[in-house]
């Protein structure tokens, strides 16, 4: 019987996650004959944020009505006291709650004074539950041959994601991490798969993501979604154009602060900035080889990138980002057209405008054509 070659897209497991513990560095080592188009971490640990008189559930005896306010350390409840004792309640009954995040919380009563819950023990101060990337993951690093192309926290991949399609987080499983090589944005002109990461032919293909100290049972399963067998475009030319992303965080004074340090050795097709005080960046200003590209105020920038569909901040009517993913950002491609990326021969230069001194986080995304820093 012939065997038939499917050219489609699977999704499989990631094996082998390595190192999840907290403060270690989880380690992927990914099959090099596969032509990648993003990867998926579902993140969760022992969850628990807190409430304010969260209401018992009794899961052996007749009592009712109790609540009471947990004392809650790096996700586990390691204490209860009791608000309100209801009624009916005796010594050994187990009870539960659980907030918005966490669960497997187990009570056991105490003591009760004329059937009123009054101390209670902790018997499990919780089990696993989804957790935010952002809570779980302090760094995600990706290193093709030993080089680095993307370093970027989690916080700032979820905020690209809300910004360049803000209706996909909304359908985001909470404690989804999706690290996208083909972007789904990127698809409107067909071409968008032109920023696979096809690893035929390369040495290695290593994913290190950092954990943080603080989270208790943390664990990490991963899939990742790629083509069955090596496409090529129409010339037979297999697809490589990767995106770089790096993270750069930089402490800026209030007024005007000058950005001389960004690399720019390969095209740049975008810039994300956000300060830690968001909101605060007035106006934004982007050099290449001193040639002014851009110059405008947040607002501005804001509206004209909202038109092409970026849900940037706050203060753009259009945006569907509650919260505001960044304040700014020089986009070199709003229709998509990856070869619009901005080239420079001798400098790059972002000049920025803020009412306060903060911390100014940038992520640059450069489109080398090869696997290069």
């Amino acid at each position: 019987m012939p065997i038939i070659v499917n050219t489609g897209k699977l999704i499989n497991f990631i094996t082998g996650i390595q190192g999840v513990s907290p403060g270690g560095t989880a380690t992927i080592n990914l099959d090099l004959n596969k032509r990648y188009h993003r990867l998926d971490f579902q993140c969760k640990a022992i969850n628990y944020t807190g409430a304010t008189a969260a209401p018992v559930v009794n899961i052996v005896g007749t009592g009712a009505s109790a609540t009471i306010t947990p004392t809650i350390v790096n996700g586990v409840v390691v204490s209860v006291a009791v608000v309100a004792g209801g009624s009916g309640y005796k010594v050994g009954d187990t009870f539960t709650y659980a907030d918005a995040t966490g669960q497997g919380f187990i009570g056991t009563v105490a003591s009760v004074s004329t059937g009123a819950l009054t101390t209670a023990t902790v018997t499990s101060g919780g089990s696993v539950s989804p957790i935010s990337p952002a809570s779980l993951i302090t760094s995600v690093r990706l290193n093709v041959n030993g080089i680095t192309l993307r370093d970027i926290t989690p916080a700032n991949i979820l905020r690209i994601l809300q910004t360049v399609n803000p209706t996909v987080p909304t359908a985001l499983q909470t404690g989804e991490l999706p690290i996208y090589f083909t972007e789904p944005s990127r698809n409107k002109n067909g071409l968008g798969e032109l920023t696979s990461w096809d690893m035929f032919g390369q040495s290695t293909f290593q994913v290190q993501l950092g954990i943080a100290s603080n989270v208790v049972s943390p664990q990490i399963l991963g899939s990742y979604e790629f083509d069955y067998a090596r496409n090529a475009t129409p010339d037979k030319t297999p697809f490589l154009q990767p995106i770089t992303q790096r993270e750069f965080n930089l402490p800026i004074p209030a007024g005007r602060y000058d950005v001389n340090t960004l690399p720019f050795s390969w095209p740049i097709s975008r810039v994300w900035l956000r300060g830690s005080n968001p909101g605060n960046i007035t106006q934004v200003e982007v050099y290449q080889d001193g040639n002014k590209v851009l110059e405008a105020t947040t607002d501005q920038i804001q509206e004209m990138y909202g038109a092409y569909g970026f849900a940037l901040g706050t203060n753009y009517a259009g945006n569907n980002s509650a919260a505001g993913a960044f304040d700014a950002a020089f986009i070199s491609d709003p229709d998509q057209n990856l070869g619009r990326a901005l080239k420079c021969a001798n400098a790059f230069s972002i000049r920025v405008y803020s009412n306060v001194a903060q911390t100014l986080s940038i992520v640059q995304e450069m489109t080398p054509s090869a696997y290069a820093s």
